[in-house]
């Protein structure tokens, strides 16, 4: 039973770690540029940013302080241009709002999002079809897996299937908007006619995928890369690790805490209760089936349940002998480590491995992405120096994201 319920929470979480770092795309992959973008709202050009500027010398960062809020804000150490990094809940009304809030304080000359070219154009394409029926997005879902795997073959196409259908059930649960602070971004940027750029930042979502179908490989190839070392835990799972724990509670420099950006407020707690709730009820409903199949086809289990727990407890309690409570004992501390091996396992095997691949090495394309926006918005100016670009990025990637941009 506890080894099942670790199953159904570990999927719970999954589910609702999709609202904290963008990495799905319920849409097929269309063909597009590999490069990461920079439209200018005026003449619609593309262009690449790899193309726009070259690297400049680096020069001292000028850090504000923002604890307890979802953001950070800086100065970007090469160009002097003013850097704020939201990190968003995923589809939320609470980041929504907060990213209309920090476009609109200032003037700002670049938004990066955390798309990439086909993420956008699918974003756009949902804007105009929200009134599409549920049947309609369920046939779209299926044609995407189908496509996928003709595409780019049966790993990617599953790890499409698994990414896309986890991202619909957990945002049909919460009742979230899917991209919401992207499209009120985006809408933003086009209000300001010529004034403002968008910059997408993300690698390219078919990447993503043939990396996610990759995991288990990817695993193997750590736990070889570990017996290799010695068993050097710090050069290599804890270099992960580190990624992962900066990601959610910061360098203690540089960061956004996510324990005190959850509960910043009503409207976050909210939107924080619809995500998580809703998913574990659905889970636990998943589990508690299972259980009941499992009972109806064990005659002794069904039984054991119509006795009262309490008085099975004072019962056994009052005939054990000292040898049956060192047996209960032992076995209690085996069941304990049993579950807490599984747990470390599903930790190096599955959770360090998708840190790398959702987080480590997209926290490098989307660095590289805002690298370049801070050197276009500087460009905008007459002294090559200053602007203002706003991020909209996933709450995970925000810590990971800020610590390159400051060690670069």
């Amino acid at each position: 039973m506890i080894s099942r319920r670790i199953i159904f929470i570990s999927l719970g979480l999954l589910l609702t770690s999709f609202h904290f770092c963008e990495v799905s795309s319920f849409q097929f992959p269309s063909r597009c540029s590999q490069n990461r973008s920079c439209t200018n709202r005026r003449t619609g050009r593309s262009i690449a940013v790899s193309e726009l500027y070259s690297t400049s010398s680096a020069n001292a960062a000028s850090l504000v302080s923002s604890s307890g809020k979802a953001y950070i804000s800086f100065k970007h150490p090469r160009t002097d241009t003013e850097l704020v990094i939201i990190g968003c809940l995923h589809g939320s009304s609470s980041s929504a709002k907060d990213v209309s809030l920090l476009l609109n304080e200032k003037t700002t000359d670049v938004v990066v999002l955390e798309l990439c070219p086909t993420r956008y154009k699918d974003l756009t394409k949902d804007m105009i079809r929200r009134k599409s029926s549920q049947e309609e997005l369920t046939g779209s879902y299926v044609n995407m897996v189908v496509k996928t795997i003709e595409a780019r073959g049966l790993s990617t196409g599953l790890a499409a299937a698994v990414l896309g259908g986890a991202s619909q059930l957990s945002s049909y649960l919460s009742g979230f908007q899917p991209g919401f602070e992207f499209t009120t971004a985006m809408e933003f940027v086009e209000s300001q006619e010529d004034r403002c750029d968008v910059i997408l930042a993300d690698r390219m979502v078919d990447e993503t995928l043939r990396r996610v179908g990759e995991l288990p490989s990817i695993s193997l190839e750590m736990v070889q890369n570990f017996l290799d070392s010695g068993f050097n835990w710090e050069e290599t799972y804890g270099k992960e690790a580190q990624v992962l724990k900066n990601a959610v509670s910061g360098n203690g420099v540089l960061e956004v805490d996510m324990a005190k950006a959850l509960f910043r407020s009503n409207d976050v707690v909210i939107d924080l209760a619809r995500l998580t709730l809703p998913t574990f009820i659905f889970i636990e409903g998943i589990n508690v089936l299972f259980g009941s199949a499992f009972n109806r086809f064990n005659p002794i289990a069904a039984a054991d349940l119509s006795v009262s727990l309490g008085s099975l407890f004072v019962d056994l309690a009052s005939t054990m002998t000292v040898i049956d409570w060192n047996s209960f004992a032992g076995d209690f501390a085996f069941e304990l480590l049993s579950n807490a091996l599984q747990l470390f396992l599903g930790y190096i095997l599955l959770a360090l491995p998708a840190s790398r691949v959702i987080l480590s090495e997209r926290d490098h394309q989307l660095t590289k992405g805002i690298d370049d926006a801070c050197k276009f918005a500087a460009k905008k100016n007459i002294d090559g120096k200053g602007g203002r670009v706003v991020c909209v990025l996933g709450m995970l990637h925000v810590n990971g994201v800020a610590k390159k941009i400051m060690q670069s």
